[in-house]
């Protein structure tokens, strides 16, 4: 079967009539409104800004003797609701959540205010509309959610409805048109596209997203990627990852310490973010603090932490080539003493008792390590007792192991630091 595809733009105020007047509808597979109170009003701005916003995927559905003919959203549910619900300055606080499957992520009960413990809302806009079937306005809507105190309202100060934002703001969209009225054909042919938006899409990988926030930063792009004179700082240290050599997050290290730096504990090191799903959430808001953009949830996580003032003049490029010295120092005394090493740690267990206090003394407070024998059997011998413990060594990420870890780690350099560099 073949599909017509139309492309174009309309404004947000017709947008808002279409679904009002229910030109356009949701499909049943279509999930509940997902978006946060914040998100919605990051996205407003967006369009205020006239930043780029993604177009909306619509399609016709017209079935052969069947009277029901609608236009479906297909993608962009999200999008078009956040523009209705900020129309009406409302949002969807008090509605029963989704339970969602349980899975097999045994660190995300660390932390009851995780930022991966939002559930879907059991709310999508036809809760906005009259469920008898008469014509729905915006005053008709404004009058059934009067006194209903599952919503609150969105903004302090609303944008107006006079105001011309509505009709001068666009959101562009795809509009597909079946060439067939057959139900089956029409309903593959959809799910193919809901597939093929959702699904087959390939994901860009945790590196790559981050890149895309500060790619075009020359300040920054070689403190991110941990590289100095087009070298790796980490002289390449990699770290087992299903059996295979994997090279080790640079950002990880860096966003982790940075937080540590700003309040010299380890007790709210990645608070909200104990599941391992969370966390790249946390390196990529630890890039955005950086370079100036919005973080997507807990903006304070790095108060107190201003890479200025950590790095002033730059001096991070200098101690990236202390730090660089020391790794390979490391390496090779690790190679006279074990030949099985070649700069590849067993687990994060290891990588970690090495690395947290190497680079937190070096890095962040510009320490030079008098590397003796004493410091790698300290480092040997803790490392030992975690693997020897099948608790700690099933669940070494879990974010007690890992703040411990970070702690006992730059306590343990701390008492070999020969002294400070200058700058």
């Amino acid at each position: 079967m073949n599909n017509r595809i139309y492309y174009g733009e309309y404004s947000l105020k017709h947008w808002i009539n279409l679904i009002i007047k229910k030109n356009i509808t949701l499909p049943e597979y279509q999930r509940s409104f997902v978006w946060e109170e914040k998100r919605v009003i990051k996205f407003i701005n967006a369009l205020k800004e006239k930043q780029f916003i993604p177009p909306v995927a619509i399609a016709h559905y017209k079935i052969q003797n069947d009277p029901c003919e609608t236009n479906l959203i297909l993608d962009g549910q999200q999008r078009l609701t956040s523009i209705v619900l900020a129309y009406l300055n409302l949002y969807p606080e008090n509605f029963p959540k989704i339970e969602k499957f349980s899975n097999d992520d045994d660190y995300e009960n660390d932390d009851p205010g995780d930022s991966t413990s939002s559930k879907s809302k059991e709310w999508t806009f036809n809760y906005l509309f009259d469920s008898t079937g008469n014509a729905n306005t915006i005053d008709s809507i404004k009058k059934t959610i009067a006194k209903d105190k599952r919503y609150k309202q969105l903004f302090s100060d609303p944008i107006p409805q006079a105001d011309d934002f509505w009709e001068s703001s666009f959101l562009g969209f795809s509009y597909i048109v079946p060439d067939s009225e057959n139900k089956d054909q029409i309903q593959k042919s959809f799910s193919r596209t809901f597939r093929d938006i959702n699904y087959l899409g390939k994901n860009l990988s945790a590196q790559e997203s981050r890149r895309s926030l500060y790619f075009m930063n020359d300040d920054y792009k070689d403190f991110f990627d941990g590289k100095i004179n087009n070298t790796d700082v980490l002289n390449h240290l990699t770290i087992t990852d299903n059996k295979q050599p994997s090279k080790i997050d640079f950002v990880r290290y860096l966003a982790i310490l940075s937080q540590y730096k700003a309040q010299f504990s380890e007790k709210n090191v990645l608070k909200y973010y104990s599941s391992l799903a969370s966390r790249e959430s946390f390196y990529a808001d630890y890039v955005s603090k950086i370079v100036g953009l919005d973080q997507e949830s807990h903006e304070d996580k790095f108060n107190n932490f201003e890479i200025e003032n950590c790095f002033p003049s730059k001096s991070w490029q200098q101690r990236f080539l202390s730090l660089q010295k020391a790794v390979k120092k490391l390496i090779n005394k690790q190679i006279g003493k074990n030949n099985n090493f070649s700069g590849q740690f067993e687990s994060w267990i290891d990588a970690d008792y090495y690395l947290f206090g190497l680079i937190f003394h070096i890095l962040f407070l510009n320490n030079k390590i008098n590397f003796t024998e004493d410091l790698f059997n300290q480092i040997n011998d803790i490392i030992k007792r975690k693997h020897r413990d099948p608790v700690y060594s099933k669940s070494p990420n879990r974010l007690g192991n890992l703040r411990s870890r970070l702690k006992e780690s730059i306590d343990i350099y701390c008492q070999y630091v020969e002294e400070s560099y200058e700058e």
